[in-house]
């Protein structure tokens, strides 16, 4: 889509050259959601192409990853065989969309898009991750993946700052990994996400959940919750008034249907 009220196009080659953030800014990596629907309040569009921070690392602590990384290059990189935890984020991949979409899309711009049916945000709430976030004229600072986003497309980010990289520690990647994911047939949308990751060393259980809530969520178990458990930690830890009720599913029957996704993720471990 043409974006008419855009007055500026800016492609600096580093960070700091970006001055004078104002209202009606926005940054652009992939733009699969930016060139989707029309944009009334932006003005000035600032291209993150020539940051080149579109990075893999595999490194004797982790993973990271370049905030404009293109979901495609996560996909087919090679990673360490022992490294389990990487199906999440592959399953991040496959559930979005099309190859049209995950061939342009950036890991970044999904997390700081943080819409509640976000295929990569329970994912990265499963694996403990970490953002890194820099700003034109600051220090960097870094938020864990449950606390980044606060609200529907809402997030921790302040004008100006920016996504830098997302680190994934060695340990979580090692864990075991189930991705369920319930959706309306006919339109593709989520009603509920469950990543569960589960440590086969002392039998933990960390459940990042999507789509049913309007931020994703964690919920941990020092051992394999049995379904009660499952109940009452839902109960006190996401509260019925927290799923979410609109037109493609109420709230009961969001509860209700996270719940069974977490209970058959558990089978898989």
């Amino acid at each position: 889509m043409d974006l008419h009220n855009i007055q500026t196009y800016l492609r600096p080659q580093n960070l700091e050259t970006v001055v004078n953030w104002s209202q009606g800014w926005s940054w652009l990596a992939g733009g699969t959601w930016v060139f989707s629907q029309s944009q009334p309040d932006l003005r000035v569009l600032v291209d993150l192409e020539k940051f080149d921070w579109s990075e893999i690392e595999v490194t004797t602590e982790g993973l990271v990853i370049g905030a404009t990384c293109i979901m495609t290059k996560l996909r087919q990189w090679n990673f360490p065989e022992h490294w389990t935890g990487v199906k999440a984020l592959f399953r991040a991949v496959d559930e979005l969309a099309s190859f049209k979409v995950t061939n342009m899309a950036t890991v970044g711009g999904n997390i700081c898009l943080a819409i509640p049916a976000s295929t990569f945000a329970p994912a990265m709430v499963a694996l403990d991750a970490k953002y890194e976030i820099w700003h034109p004229q600051a220090a960097p600072r870094f938020v864990a993946a449950k606390d980044f986003q606060t609200g529907v497309q809402q997030t921790v980010l302040q004008p100006g700052e920016v996504l830098r990289r997302i680190s994934i520690p060695q340990e979580s990647l090692t864990w075991h990994i189930s991705y369920q994911r319930v959706c309306i047939a006919t339109a593709g949308i989520a009603i509920s996400i469950v990543v569960a990751a589960y440590n086969p060393q002392t039998s933990q259980v960390r459940f990042g959940l999507g789509a049913c809530v309007p931020t994703p969520r964690v919920v941990e178990f020092s051992h394999i919750p049995t379904l009660d458990e499952i109940g009452e930690a839902l109960n006190a830890q996401v509260l019925s008034n927290d799923f979410i009720e609109d037109y493609a599913a109420s709230a009961a029957y969001r509860q209700h249907i996270t719940k069974v996704l977490m209970r058959r993720s558990l089978l898989e471990f």
